[in-house]
């Protein structure tokens, strides 16, 4: 799991603090780093004469690498064709020293100091929330830096490295105070010569050059920082995550919402054009039971009968009514008309009673009616006959 975090979470902006002692003080210099890609940008610089003020000015939430100088920081040229040097460094006790080497030709350079003022440093840094995730003593990485500085000496701290066509030759620690401070100029920027070793240290660290040994601290513990670290990006991806995806629902129910919303407003308009189409049928229904009722549905206009009745009613035979589709009743001013469709009504008078019943046989050849009945018949004091005869036709 930390392997593949490890690939994920990369370290790239980092604090590297070189605690430099003497006999009655503390100096901390602060070199703040960015590595982008390939290249490393100076962030800033600054030097601090109490633990105090570093820790007011430094970004906490940045991890730090500590750089060990000054007083009890022993540095020590180790010659591998030197039997007493290889013999020093067989009985080196590395379980109470705490190191930093560079090797360099035939011989390797160390820095160290005892483990317990290490240790003493460690738990001021990380009593105060410090994420320390590296140490460091001594200047000898400066000499990494050589081949981009260019110099044949390079002071780096209390430390004068010299150089030759092989590398770092030897070098010289300058116990009196240097009253300028010399510069290097590396890529684009100027660092001075307290900063230099801070410079190396960070060559090392972010690509770990063969050329260098130092002593792997048990107390710290970089899997807890790159967890956090883990913790803090996957949380900060949820967080958005979750954010973008209740905007995203918020969204979506705003849309469907006045989606439903023109939908319902189209149902209403629907149940609506729906009833009233009802309402239609109904209303052409009720019509064409009228246009029934009435006659008017007939496939003969009622014309027709009219016209055959007049055409074969003889002469001495006076129509004094002729009513087609009469009322089926007399009819009050609240009630409903109500037609009798299938009837024509005749009423009139003649002297004449043998065309009269002429006439009537002359009715029932017809084969549109389907019956007539003689509802009166009476004669007054002139001898004139009165009639009314009612027919019931076949096709209504």
């Amino acid at each position: 799991m930390l392997t593949f975090l490890s690939k994920i979470i990369k370290i790239n902006t980092v604090n590297i603090v070189g605690v430099s002692r003497d006999e009655n003080t503390e100096t901390y210099n602060l070199l703040t780093v960015k590595r982008k890609g390939n290249k490393i940008d100076i962030v800033e610089t600054a030097t601090y004469d109490s633990f105090e003020s570093l820790k007011k000015k430094i970004d906490l939430k940045l991890p730090v690498i500590i750089a060990l100088e000054g007083k009890g920081v022993l540095n020590k040229k180790i010659d591998f064709n030197n039997e007493a040097d290889v013999n020093w460094q067989k009985n080196v006790d590395y379980n109470s020293i705490y190191f930093t080497a560079y090797k360099a030709g035939t011989a390797n350079y160390m820095s160290f100091c005892r483990k317990n003022a290490v240790t003493e440093v460690l738990q001021k840094f990380t009593a105060e929330k410090f994420q320390v995730i590296d140490v460091y003593v001594g200047a000898f990485l400066a000499a990494l830096l050589q081949t981009a500085i260019g110099e044949p000496k390079i002071l780096a701290s209390d430390l004068m490295l010299e150089f030759d066509d092989t590398g770092l030759s030897g070098f010289e620690k300058q116990f009196a105070e240097i009253p300028m401070k010399l510069k290097y100029k590396i890529n684009e920027d100027t660092i001075n010569s307290d900063f230099i070793p801070l410079y190396g240290v960070l060559v090392h660290f972010f690509l770990q050059p063969k050329a260098v040994t130092k002593t792997e601290s048990g107390m710290l513990n970089v899997e807890e920082i790159i967890y956090k670290k883990a913790f803090t990006l996957f949380g900060t991806v949820m967080l958005v995550g979750f954010l973008l995806s209740l905007l995203t629902s918020y969204l979506l129910i705003h849309y469907y919402g006045s989606k439903n919303a023109e939908l319902n407003l189209q149902n209403v308009y629907s149940n609506q054009s729906y009833q009233l189409v009802l309402d239609m049928e109904k209303q052409k229904e009720k019509k064409e039971n009228i246009l029934k009722e009435s006659g008017f549905g007939s496939s003969r206009f009622l014309s027709f009968y009219s016209y055959e009745l007049i055409k074969m009613t003889p002469g001495d035979i006076v129509l004094n009514e002729l009513n087609v589709v009469p009322l089926a009743k007399e009819v009050k001013a609240t009630e409903r008309v109500l037609l009798d469709p299938g009837t024509i009504v005749l009423k009139g008078e003649t002297y004449n009673e043998a065309s009269f019943n002429n006439w009537m046989g002359n009715l029932k050849n017809n084969n549109w009616i389907k019956k007539f009945e003689i509802t009166q018949l009476k004669k007054d004091k002139k001898n004139k006959t009165q009639f009314e005869v009612k027919i019931t036709i076949k096709d209504v």
